[in-house]
């Protein structure tokens, strides 16, 4: 298993986004697993994926760890995201705060076309915590694929007056 920390990726084509880190490139032996964590119950796997992302990427400074929510509709019983959350908050020591919530039914990123065809709506997630203004928190989702949903996510939490330390996820897709 891949799991070595790459670079921060900083998204030119959403520079509203925060920078993200990936552990792994979403191939091979890391694609199966974030298949059996997402399409087979591998609950387990996701809290596991956590861990290793918060043993390979230095503590950020964030009051929460925010994991990215499920989509309207979805058929799984568990949000991925926040189970890693919680797998990295048992490191790094960072509460879990689940803060978001999309607005919009949109297609999930990684059916979509070309990264140029996937635009979210500019409110397609809303913040649905009460934070203080100024909150530090810092992102976490399974995939990074286009940087169109953690874009939303950031700009949802700055609407709401949250400050976004960056994000983490478990792969980066070569899309």
């Amino acid at each position: 298993m891949e799991a070595a920390a790459g670079p921060a990726i900083p998204c030119l084509v959403h520079p509203r986004g925060p920078v993200c880190r990936a552990v792994s490139a979403y191939s091979g032996v890391n694609k199966e697993l974030v298949h059996i964590m997402k399409y087979s119950n591998g609950r387990s796997i996701a809290r596991a994926m956590g861990e290793l992302i918060a043993a390979r990427i230095e503590r950020p400074a964030a009051d929460f760890l925010v994991p990215v929510p499920l989509h309207i509709g979805s058929e799984r019983e568990y949000n991925q995201a926040e189970l890693i959350a919680l797998g990295a908050s048992a490191v790094w020591g960072i509460p879990v705060k689940m803060a978001l919530s999309w607005r919009a039914d949109v297609a999930r990123q990684a059916t979509q076309g070309t990264s140029g065809d996937r635009v979210l709506p500019e409110d397609a997630m809303r913040m649905t915590a009460a934070l203080r203004a100024g909150t530090r928190i810092y992102l976490l989702d399974d995939v990074y694929t286009t940087g169109n949903t953690l874009a939303a996510a950031a700009r949802a939490m700055a609407a709401g007056g949250a400050t976004v330390a960056g994000a983490a996820v478990w792969s980066q897709s070569g899309r």
